[in-house]
């Protein structure tokens, strides 16, 4: 219950200064799963475009 809390701890609680490290490692941890999302998607396009020519390389054989 925040009310039960004295004032000061509150403030104190609450200041930015003391809440930046948590932020800064917030959007570390957010770009870095990003970039392994990005690289992830590339890797499976190239996959899929690379069974896709050997699919259409298949039907022209025949």
């Amino acid at each position: 219950m925040p009310f039960a809390l004295p004032h000061f701890q509150l403030l104190q609680a609450q200041t930015p200064p003391d809440n930046l490290p948590f932020l800064f490692a917030a959007l570390a941890v957010s770009w870095a799963v990003f970039f392994v999302y990005a690289f992830w998607v590339s890797r499976r396009q190239q996959d899929l475009r690379r069974e896709i020519d050997e699919l259409k390389q298949t039907l022209d054989d025949d």
